[in-house]
């Protein structure tokens, strides 16, 4: 399994920093990578209002022409009744994709709160979570994305607007294996390796809504049987630069992981 994964966030769609260049250039460099998959890691509008979801809709109508394209929601899309525009425009808060042939599984979450920045993922959706990580065969990688980034990102000021349980949501991650996390909501290309999980955030793509001296950028992401290579490549110019790179454990194939019961009996998991 070898995967090329495009991973873009924070594209803010009517937004008054908002580039139309910069879009153009998104798509024509996404085009040009021809990626297996796209994943857009929330805040996808400026104010979650209809208008700001028909042009997001209409740009990932034209992602869907190079490659399957999954989207999480981010606080600005949950503002003003915004989460019932995602579900009408672009489809589900949450999800999981099997693909049995490459042995991946993309799990998507919804992070938001409506109308106020913080996040969390709430018992539910980490109840619903862990029941599904429980079907995951043990050879198979898992994506897990949803906005709220999970540890502190370096280089964006005070810390705030963290996952709000974000412990709880770890813990799990953990348990159950899982190998990689997709996040935005800082502006700010980084990635984090925690034992065996590695943390991705993305900048933001089409704007200019920038920390210091960063640039638009997306990450691209190629997942191997034995290795992660993230790339940050800058929106305005296409050029690229590393952002990490990390072995990873091998999977065996054909067996299914499964926690001890009593771990999730006693509530420690959720």
């Amino acid at each position: 399994m070898k995967k090329k994964i495009v991973q873009m966030s924070d594209l803010h769609f009517e937004e008054y920093k908002f580039s139309e260049e910069l879009k153009n250039n998104l798509l024509e460099q996404v085009s040009e990578e021809n990626p297996d998959l796209i994943v857009i890691s929330g805040d996808i509008t400026a104010q979650g209002y209809v208008e700001e979801y028909v042009k997001a809709k209409e740009f990932i109508d034209e992602l869907k022409s190079t490659a399957k394209v999954y989207v999480v929601p981010g606080n600005h899309d949950s503002c003003n009744v915004g989460l019932r525009q995602f579900k009408r425009l672009i489809g589900d808060r949450r999800f999981i994709h099997n693909d049995i042939h490459n042995r991946m599984v993309i799990i998507g979450l919804d992070s938001s709160e409506p109308d106020i920045h913080d996040g969390q993922i709430g018992i539910d959706q980490r109840e619903w979570l862990v029941r599904e990580l429980r079907k995951v065969r043990e050879d198979m990688r898992i994506i897990v994305t949803f906005h709220h980034h999970i540890l502190p990102i370096p280089r964006t000021g005070r810390e705030r607007n963290i996952l709000l349980d974000a412990g709880d949501i770890l813990k799990i991650l953990m348990e159950y294996k899982v190998d990689l996390v997709l996040n935005g909501h800082k502006h700010v290309p980084h990635a984090w390796r925690l034992e065996e999980l590695v943390t991705v955030n993305s900048g933001t793509a089409t704007t200019r809504r920038l920390h210091g001296t960063n640039v638009p950028s997306y990450n691209l992401i190629k997942l191997g049987e034995d290795e992660l290579h993230v790339k940050m490549v800058n929106t305005e110019t296409g050029v690229k630069a590393d952002l990490a790179h990390y072995p990873l454990e091998f999977k065996f194939k054909g067996k299914l992981f499964k926690p001890p019961i009593g771990k999730i009996a006693n509530g420690s998991l959720i």
